[in-house]
């Protein structure tokens, strides 16, 4: 079987056939310009020709690689973190080139840098000023150990005179 048409003015006319058989070899391969070096083809009519003649279990998959930008988002926050390393998310998260991966790190970083700038510097400075202190803590402390000796109390009179005396939320019968 001749893989080549003579008779197209520039370049090569292929038949059906053989593109097919390209295809094939793409879907089973999974790397396009493996089957480029090999077989000598452009990568543009090669991934004309998948457009083309591809299985339909073949197309999905193309598609499901595909983040959206949450998602992204969600993984280079990971980065970030320290939770996860490059390569661990590679796994992970079945990425196949590290360079992707360092872009959405950037891109998050950058989103974030942008975020931070439109803060206005008063309220990120009155948010460090109202970390509580040793003096503020001590009264928190002592306002929740009133409110629960109250509520031990209302627990203790409402068994003492058998009436209930907290207030029930909710609809009326």
């Amino acid at each position: 079987m001749s893989k080549e048409i003579a008779g197209k003015k520039n370049g090569t006319l292929y038949l059906e056939s053989y593109k097919q058989e390209m295809v094939k070899e793409v879907e089973r391969e999974r790397n396009l310009t493996l089957v480029c070096d090999r077989h000598g083809l452009g990568i543009t009519t090669l991934q004309r020709w998948v457009k083309l003649y591809a299985s339909s279990t073949y197309q999905p998959r193309q598609q499901l690689r595909r983040r959206s930008v949450s998602e992204r988002a969600a993984i280079a926050r990971e980065i970030v973190s320290g939770s996860l390393s490059i390569e661990e998310a590679q796994l992970k998260y079945t990425i196949s080139h590290r360079f992707t991966l360092t872009k959405w790190v950037l891109e998050y970083k950058r989103d974030q840098n942008k975020l931070l700038e439109l803060l206005p510097a008063a309220t990120v400075l009155a948010e460090t000023e109202s970390l509580p202190d040793s003096e503020s803590s001590t009264d928190l402390k002592l306002a929740e150990l009133k409110i629960r000796a109250l509520e031990v109390m209302l627990d203790i009179a409402s068994k003492e005179f058998k009436v209930d005396i907290r207030k029930k939320f909710g609809a009326k019968p």
